[in-house]
């Protein structure tokens, strides 16, 4: 669960014991890493430098470790994370940054490539069949698909620009975790890796100690979650695990769930290493990456019953509903969806402690009701306007819903002639648009500029033909 991702790598961390020095102080090389910002047993550290000398850091690219498993690179992070860790235990919240959310685009969802790195040596095969399992068990509840690209295993490793991310070994035998991945919103390639410790994966399978059937494939399905873009559950207030903390740059999606595999046992969790999918996981899952294809145009045939109410049944309208009704912001729900006052208030501060997962609960929600909804419904798909929709450069701006949702149904509805004669698309432009929609409809604007001879002049004619001047 996810927001915008500026600062944190997420992995499994172990459970094995540290090492100190004799004389008591921190061996920083043979820690399980982060123990330092482990504020709930330990001191809060009195200074940043105090704090910062406590951590691990890898020796390869320098991340420093918090938390037990999470890299941090850069000493203005590690400070921007220490005074946040401090706020967090004093009773302080970190304020929630309303951005985009870190997923991947229709354009890459379906092209989620990797290698497996050949300095695995013997024990390759099994990271194989492990990541294997792992991305099956993602691809049946997600609509997204990782594809093993074996051909790249020889240069398997951050540099290889021919896969989104490499699977590769902890270079560190004293790394922290067992294994750690990446978010969708970090663009470096150099930081899309999955790396495995298989020293702390060994020691956790000959742990006689731990509950549940504790696999590799376990753990590669948690690490996978990070890749898809989910936050660790236990972050969240209901877990009660202020031990377990990191930061308020998420926004929950589903109920709180205790047996998620992205939730550490050790963290309050109800669940155990087996490290298992769960059914609201799943929902999660098919809310972040919902299967469209079965809806023409990503709508539906049927929106509004008679008397003018959204049709529950609509599985895109709805989930576009929720979205609005989770993460527009006061201005936008009070001034340009134009609810009642109160019905924004009770809406904001619903969703701060459960999101809204049906239309029922929107319905619940006081001052609003199927009326409300409905404006709802027509500020996003018949007439709903931004206060930024076009810039002076001619960018139409990808964050307007509104705008959005009528390019694309002109995309996925018009035809040839009307988009290169009426709009004025180049030919080319036209053709390759009516082409490609026929496999699987447009849902963003970055895939409609991975069409050939569709870009930012494209979409400015397309919102002009629909705006005029």
């Amino acid at each position: 669960m996810t927001s915008a991702y500026r600062i944190f790598f997420i992995g499994l961390v172990t459970i094995i014991g540290a090492c100190s020095a004799d004389d008591g102080t921190q061996d920083t090389h043979t820690s399980t890493g982060g123990k330092s910002d482990d504020f709930a047993t330990a001191p809060i550290p009195s200074t940043f430098e105090e704090f910062r000398a406590g951590l691990y850091c890898e020796p390869n690219d320098g991340a420093c470790i918090v938390q037990g498993d999470v890299p941090i690179w850069g000493e203005d992070a590690l400070r921007a994370y220490y005074i946040s860790r401090v706020g967090l235990v004093n009773g302080l919240t970190v304020m929630t940054t309303d951005e985009v959310d870190a997923i991947w685009d229709r354009t890459q969802r379906y092209a989620i490539e990797y290698c497996v790195s050949d300095a695995f040596g013997e024990r390759k095969t099994e990271i194989i069949e492990a990541m294997r399992a792992s991305t099956e068990a993602w691809e049946a509840i997600a609509d997204v698909a990782f594809i093993y690209r074996p051909e790249h295993d020889a240069r398997c490793n951050s540099r290889n620009v021919q896969v989104v991310f490499d699977v590769t070994p902890s270079t560190d035998p004293f790394a922290g975790y067992i294994a750690r991945a990446f978010f969708p919103s970090y663009k470096e390639r150099t930081r899309r890796e999955v790396l495995i410790n298989l020293n702390a994966h060994d020691s956790m399978t000959n742990n006689t100690t731990l509950e549940g059937d504790y696999q590799l494939k376990g753990v590669l399905r948690h690490e996978l979650g990070h890749v898809l873009g989910f936050r660790h559950e236990h972050i969240r207030d209901e877990a009660g695990a202020y031990f377990c903390k990191e930061d308020e740059n998420y926004r929950p999606i589903t109920d709180y769930d205790a047996k998620s595999v992205m939730h550490y046992p050790q963290c309050n969790g109800a669940g155990d290493w087996g490290l298992a999918l769960t059914e609201t996981d799943a929902r999660g899952a098919a809310f972040f990456y919902p299967n469209f294809n079965e809806y023409k145009a990503a709508r539906c045939d049927e929106e509004l019953d008679a008397n003018g109410v959204v049709v529950e049944d609509c599985e895109p309208i709805v989930h576009a509903l929720l979205e609005l009704a989770n993460t527009g912001s006061e201005d936008v729900l009070d001034d340009w969806v134009k609810l009642d006052t109160r019905a924004v208030s009770s809406i904001i501060e619903g969703r701060r402690a459960h999101p809204f997962t049906s239309l029922t609960q929107l319905y619940d929600v006081i001052y609003l009701g199927p009326v409300s909804v409905r404006r709802m419904y027509e500020y996003l798909y018949v007439n709903g306007r931004c206060p930024l929709e076009i810039d002076e450069t001619g960018l139409v701006n990808a964050l307007c819903l509104p705008v959005v949702n009528r390019v694309l149904e002109l995309a996925n509805t018009a035809s040839q002639e009307v988009l290169d004669v009426d709009v004025s698309l180049d030919s080319r432009a036209a053709a390759n648009i009516v082409t490609i929609r026929k496999d699987r409809p447009f849902s963003s604007f970055a895939e409609l500029w991975d069409v050939d001879y569709v870009k930012t002049t494209a979409i400015e004619k397309m919102y002009h033909h629909l705006y005029p001047k």
